[in-house]
């Protein structure tokens, strides 16, 4: 037959050429298959973590809806100086500037750990890693640095609280309306929190 050369090296090898053209034609090599669950656990986990999140988002947009429209008027600057001071920078805090700035620490760390999610998002989806450095260059390696120094202000900032919470007995949190489920949620916010920055370590410190 033409095109077939019956030497008696290739007879004998003929099992060992069948399984390299039989590896040859296989796509879904074992790395492959690898990233492909990789990024299926992700999404799952993911998908998970969202469906969780919006179901308490929806909970907290029902309660804001139960309030009742009011016709508001005034200084303006005024009322959005008391959102920024009560809601956001907690101004009851800053008759100690020490828990307002270690507040301000976990706020802006949130913020811009935020840039930092969405990569993790991409990465975690598309099985890349560090989607954006080579668009971003210096810029991008400002960014993580800044994101380092901002977690590790937030994790001291997170072990202050916990300890003030728990360890100093302060007598603002030993009030009956701040025991049981306020006391609770606090506890597993801050947890939450030490576990995302130890996460963003262990990230940053695998390269």
């Amino acid at each position: 037959m033409a095109g077939i050369n019956l030497n008696h090296s290739n007879l004998t090898r003929g099992p060992e050429l069948l399984a390299k053209v039989r590896a040859s034609r296989c796509i879904l090599r074992p790395e492959t298959i690898f990233f492909m669950l990789q990024s299926i656990l992700f999404l799952l986990v993911a998908g998970a973590g969202t469906w969780f999140a919006w179901k308490g988002f929806r909970q907290v947009w029902a309660n804001i809806h139960l309030g009742k429209p009011e016709t508001t008027s005034g200084d303006t600057g005024a009322r959005w100086r008391n959102v920024l001071l009560i809601a956001l920078g907690q101004q009851k805090m800053f008759k100690n500037w020490l828990p307002a700035v270690l507040h301000l620490f976990i706020y802006v760390a949130f913020v811009i750990t935020q840039i930092e999610l969405i990569e993790i998002f991409v990465d975690g989806i598309f099985g890349t890693h560090r989607f954006f450095a080579p668009y971003l260059g210096g810029f991008y390696t400002f960014v993580i640095s800044s994101i380092e120094v901002l977690s590790v202000l937030a994790f001291v900032a997170t072990i202050a609280f916990i300890s003030r919470r728990n360890l100093l007995r302060i007598a603002r949190f030993q009030k009956p309306e701040l025991k049981g489920f306020p006391a609770r949620d606090a506890n597993l916010i801050l947890l939450g929190e030490i576990i995302l920055i130890v996460g963003i370590f262990c990230m940053n410190g695998g390269d």
